[in-house]
């Protein structure tokens, strides 16, 4: 076989190993850790980002979230500083459920806002019904405030959640997530006189 011909046939060789490995169709995307591309991707810059177990005691009763279901996913982080001479602990919270059924989201988050339907709650925003984002999926989001009228050394706080029924598939893929599922996550800060 001329020099030529071979050199040719290596290189086409080669250039079929490196496309076959192009052209391969990528393996499905497995759900990453908690702490991983899940909080990159789905927690805001605000959330609380320590992983820990849920429980469901850790989470104050003014809240009033329920226990079940579970998060898929629970963090939280707390800190203490001074302010007017008082020392503050200011607790987040926040509670990332993946793959809940549109009803499950649906009664979530009713029960959320007949929590704060009542004083002292008081809104800070809230987007009203779901409107399609530009990627088609239904979004909701909201944010309330927690006796933001009280006196100075009162307990204050927010509560506030965020739905995507379901994530773009875009949004499936980086966070590592099998497939566009509903997403609903539940943010919580509670500030209080240091004990």
């Amino acid at each position: 076989m001329p020099r030529p011909l071979v050199s040719a046939l290596a290189a086409a060789m080669l250039i079929t190993i490196a496309l076959t490995g192009c052209t391969q169709s990528a393996a499905p995307v497995t759900q990453d850790s908690c702490s991983g591309k899940i909080s990159k991707v789905l927690l805001s810059d605000d959330s609380a980002t320590k992983v820990v177990s849920f429980n469901a005691g850790d989470v104050p009763k003014i809240f009033a979230v329920s226990a079940t279901p579970a998060p898929t996913c629970y963090y939280s982080s707390s800190t203490t500083a001074p302010q007017d001479g008082v020392e503050y602990t200011t607790t987040q919270r926040t509670l990332l459920y993946i793959g809940l059924s549109d009803a499950q989201v649906a009664s979530m988050v009713a029960a959320l806002r007949k929590t704060v339907s009542v004083a002292p709650w008081s809104l800070r925003y809230d987007d009203g019904t779901a409107s399609p984002s530009a990627a088609g999926s239904p979004t909701t989001s909201a944010r309330w405030y927690y006796n933001f009228g009280g006196k100075a050394q009162d307990d204050r706080g927010e509560m506030g959640y965020a739905s995507m029924t379901p994530v773009s598939v875009g949004i499936a893929s980086q966070a590592g997530l099998e497939k566009p599922v509903n997403v609903l996550r539940i943010e919580t800060q509670l500030r209080q006189v240091k004990k």
